[in-house]
């Protein structure tokens, strides 16, 4: 238990979380441009309202949405390991 609970470990999580945050986040900006670019309103205003919807935007589009979706699920991958370090520690 020691060893989950080393300043390094943390701070690796720290820096894992936030380039999947970053990468998620430019992913969404990049898929929301993107269904506007292709003039699909509605998908765009419920990538404002929900941010799950630009990954399925992502996965029915992928031909032209394959860039946004690359990084969009990378962001979410990176995302998985601090998450579960978090819930494991609060339990």
């Amino acid at each position: 238990m020691l060893l989950l609970t080393a300043p390094w470990l943390i701070g690796l999580l720290v820096i894992v979380f936030s380039i999947g945050v970053a990468l998620c986040f430019v992913g969404l900006m990049v898929s929301l441009m993107t269904a506007l670019g292709n003039k699909n309103w509605f998908w765009a205003a419920g990538m404002l309202a929900v941010f799950p919807l630009a990954a399925v935007y992502c996965l029915r589009r992928w031909q032209i949405a394959a860039w946004p979706g690359k990084m969009l699920f990378s962001g979410m991958g990176l995302l998985i390991p601090p998450i579960a370090y978090f819930l494991l520690m609060i339990k």
